[in-house]
């Protein structure tokens, strides 16, 4: 249903209750005033036909035109008149003859049924004479109906009347939405340009700001993913270069010279399967994370990154732990991932002899347990500082071999941003590098 046809329901339903509430409060009042005027009307006539007879002093026995006259004077139109003797003869009667029929009314106001029909009635004692006037009930209710329907008509037109202005103007008011959709319509695919606010109502402008800031986003975010393309595809090509170029030399070389040669292409091929690895780890944290891979211990998935690697540690990772173990909605191979990324970095940079220290820390009542690793390498200046985590960024100081694809800060940082963590980098006391991981506790 579209926004222009639920405004209009919702207000003609409003304006239904309101205004058929109103329309009933109004017949009923009409209808009240209207027998109120009416038995005003019976008992003026009644009045009346006895102030003609007092002024003509009739006996009640006389027949004289008089009583005929005073009875038509009374009797108009939709009204019935009859007078009767105190002993209950029938004197004159205008309108309906079967009132005739019936006996006297008690005095005052009164509902009598005669003739299939429904009479209201006065009667007035007077002197020797009961004078008795009705209307007919139905009558009564055919005024009434005939003066709703007149109050009514000009009602219901102007709600009707309403409804087609509100459409129109729902409609001219829409117009901004329907400039917007045609805008959008015909952009490229690829265009990440701003919306163009200008001349949008002030309901619009936080959608259109809303919507600006995600295609400034989304802008940026692409401008990323080609650089990392870009840069993926250039850590890519130039082990695939060495390799293919170590292999042409062990074609071409003695049998010597051949041994050599596919060892330097062997060394090409781990070090390409190590930068795959990386970028499959990078694009897994970038992704939302598994629900069935729960971590309920900090500690366990610490431990499990120290075993994956225990051949390149060779025994130079110390791990201590102070506190209680807890759980953590940070799933179970993230975190492995990210402490081996951490490790594998202290390793490279760290000289052969010495030794990488691992804490972890978990308080009671914490809502994060802290993990640190600190290696003895030469650190980083502050320029490098700033620099560490961009992706293929590598600070080869320390690492004559230039091994790694630059990514592992990147990774680590990846997987903290996606699961509610932060990776702090600082100087060693005393020369290295201290990675501090606060992973959130469940």
């Amino acid at each position: 249903m579209s926004l222009r046809l639920r405004v209009v329901l919702i207000a003609g339903l409003a304006l239904a209750l309101v205004w058929g509430a109103a329309a009933a409060w109004l017949a009923h009042d009409i209808h009240r005033n209207l027998d109120r005027t009416l038995d005003e009307r019976l008992a003026m006539s009644a009045r009346m036909v006895s102030g003609l007879l007092q002024r003509a002093a009739l006996q009640p026995g006389a027949s004289s035109p008089a009583l005929e006259g005073a009875v038509s004077v009374g009797g108009g139109q939709g009204i019935a008149c009859q007078i009767r003797s105190l002993r209950g003869e029938i004197l004159a009667v205008s309108g309906d003859p079967t009132l005739a029929a019936r006996a006297a009314p008690p005095p005052g106001f009164a509902d009598v049924e005669t003739g299939g029909a429904l009479w209201r009635t006065y009667t007035l004692h007077v002197d020797d004479f009961v004078v008795t006037t009705a209307d007919r009930v139905d009558e009564r209710d055919a005024l009434v109906r005939g003066i709703v329907v007149a109050a009514g008509m000009p009602v219901l037109l102007a709600v009707l009347g309403g409804l087609v202005a509100l459409w129109i103007g729902i409609g001219r008011g829409l117009a901004p939405l329907d400039a917007l959709r045609r805008q959008l319509q015909t952009r490229a695919a690829d265009s990440t340009d701003p919306v163009e606010a200008r001349g949008a109502p002030a309901e619009l402008q936080p959608l259109l700001s809303a919507l600006n800031g995600l295609l400034e986003r989304l802008s940026l975010a692409l401008a990323q993913q080609r650089a990392f393309t870009d840069a993926a595809a250039h850590e890519l090509r130039t082990p695939l270069t060495g390799i293919d170029t170590h292999l042409q030399l062990a074609r071409l070389s003695g049998a010597d010279a051949r041994d050599g040669a596919l060892d330097r292409a062997g060394s090409g091929v781990a070090r390409l399967r190590r930068t795959l690895d990386q970028l499959l780890a990078l694009a897994r944290a970038e992704v939302a994370p598994a629900v069935d891979d729960p971590c309920p211990s900090v500690l366990a998935a610490v431990r499990d990154a120290i075993g994956s690697g225990a051949d390149a540690a060779n025994g130079r990772v110390a791990c201590a732990f102070v506190g209680q173990d807890h759980a953590s909605p940070m799933p179970h191979s993230m975190l492995v991932t990210a402490v081996r990324n951490l490790l594998d970095n202290a390793l490279r940079h760290a000289p052969g002899d010495s030794t990488v220290e691992v804490a972890v820390e978990c308080a009671v009542g914490e809502a994060a347990c802290v993990i640190r690793v600190a290696d003895r390498g030469p650190g980083l200046t502050a320029e490098e500082m700033a620099r560490v985590g961009q992706r293929f960024w590598r600070g080869d100081r320390g690492r004559p071999d230039g091994a790694g694809a630059g990514l592992g800060i990147s990774i680590v940082r990846a997987i903290a941003a996606r699961h509610g963590g932060e990776l702090q980098l600082r100087a060693r006391e005393g020369g290295g590098l201290v990675a501090v991981l606060r992973v959130p506790a469940a």
